[in-house]
């Protein structure tokens, strides 16, 4: 299974949402756009979240309030991606 984290797919996912979500065009999103421009408050922050532990196969504890930005967002998933495979080897060892 590649890496998300590798080849910028965590991104590339929650554009594609964003997207589809806010109606706006994938293009205009980038890592520096602003949740506060979309609209993203802190509870759809949560649920935004939500969808993309469901997506990525990762668990959020506790979700930061310091992610103001897309690609913030995006480096938050990225860390519980890294953080993911030795809690889902199912007892075996790291390689």
């Amino acid at each position: 299974m590649s890496n998300p984290t590798t080849d910028g797919q965590t991104f590339a996912v929650l554009r594609d949402l964003i997207a589809k979500d806010h109606a706006v065009a994938p293009e205009t999103l980038t890592p520096e756009t602003p949740l506060k421009s979309l609209e993203i408050d802190s509870l759809s922050l949560i649920e935004l979240i939500f969808t993309l532990e469901e997506r990525f196969d990762v668990v959020a504890d506790k979700v930061p309030e310091d992610l103001p930005t897309l690609g913030s967002v995006a480096d938050y998933i990225d860390g519980l991606i890294a953080a993911r495979p030795a809690a889902n080897d199912h007892g075996a060892p790291a390689s």
